[in-house]
């Protein structure tokens, strides 16, 4: 049996495929291991096992955000073995298996654009340069929690027509000091508030709404994509359901920058299991 996770802030994408190439498809709640107790993350595989006996697994490829360092892939390893205790686990974070999922063993610059965001230089399988990212305190440029702040700065600042913010109100009746107490006692803020990009998605061909999403996307390319001196050496790919639909602005934006985007993935888990069913 063969196990490959992708997690991302919002959710863990599972795939446990048999020996009889079978597969079988689980979500739980997302996970980071430099946010999260790693109990939270031992439960989740626990409540899997409750579902399948992923005991006998083999192996396991797990690509999670915040997992780019040696405590936070132990913390991830150890929370594992407790349920699969014979597996050959590996870890890599989340951009990897981006990269991976997007260029395989090729070369391209790699970007996530889900709740959160990144990107890496990707050559011949390996990622050889990649502008920080400073997570969503700092950056997150493009990202869902991106578009939720500048759609909620639009609504209480009075920058949304009237019939968007109406429409806005009947979707999530909430009050500026309701919502900030809320916020800053929420476990994940970046999540809530990237909560509010379905909004977005509804109204997606609205003037207003539309300028907001370029927004993003161009902040993304200037801030990040710009940075990589030989940019124009590579074609871009992106994954993230963000990227995806949003897909149309995003290509627009890169044809501005003169960048070619090959490839866009809502999701890429799928990508990673014909990756390591391919060897």
């Amino acid at each position: 049996m063969l196990i490959v996770a992708e997690s991302g802030s919002t959710k863990i994408d599972w795939r446990i495929i048999k020996n009889d190439k079978s597969h079988q498809h689980f979500t739980t709640e997302g996970f980071n291991p430099n946010y999260h107790p790693k109990e939270l993350f031992t439960g989740f595989v626990a409540r899997l096992n409750e579902h399948i006996q992923i005991t006998s697994a083999k192996r396991v490829f797990f690509y999670g955000s915040g997992c780019s360092s040696l405590q936070a892939e132990d913390i991830i390893k150890s929370a594992l073995r407790e349920v699969i205790p014979n597996a050959i686990i590996e870890v890599n974070h989340d951009l990897f298996g981006a990269a991976r999922a997007l260029f395989g063993t090729g070369s391209g610059i790699a970007s996530i654009l889900g709740t959160g965001s990144s990107s890496c230089i990707f050559e011949n399988g390996k990622i050889v340069d990649a502008v920080p990212s400073l997570g969503y305190l700092l950056a997150d440029e493009g990202s869902g929690f991106h578009l939720g702040k500048l759609l909620l700065n639009a609504f209480f600042k009075n920058d949304l027509t009237e019939e968007l913010s109406e429409k806005f109100l009947l979707n999530y009746p909430i009050s500026l000091a309701d919502f900030l107490s809320k916020l800053y006692k929420h476990p994940k803020p970046n999540t809530l508030v990237a909560e509010f990009v379905p909004f977005m998605v509804e109204n997606r061909n609205h003037p207003v709404i539309d300028h907001l999403v370029r927004q993003a996307f161009e902040e993304f390319f200037r801030n990040i994509l710009l940075k990589y001196s030989h940019r124009r050496n590579y074609e871009l790919g992106f994954v993230g359901s963000i990227a995806w639909i949003f897909r149309q602005q995003l290509s627009e934006v890169a044809q501005q920058h003169q960048l070619t985007i090959r490839k866009i993935i809502q999701n890429p888990v799928n990508e990673l299991v014909k990756y390591h069913l391919s060897f």
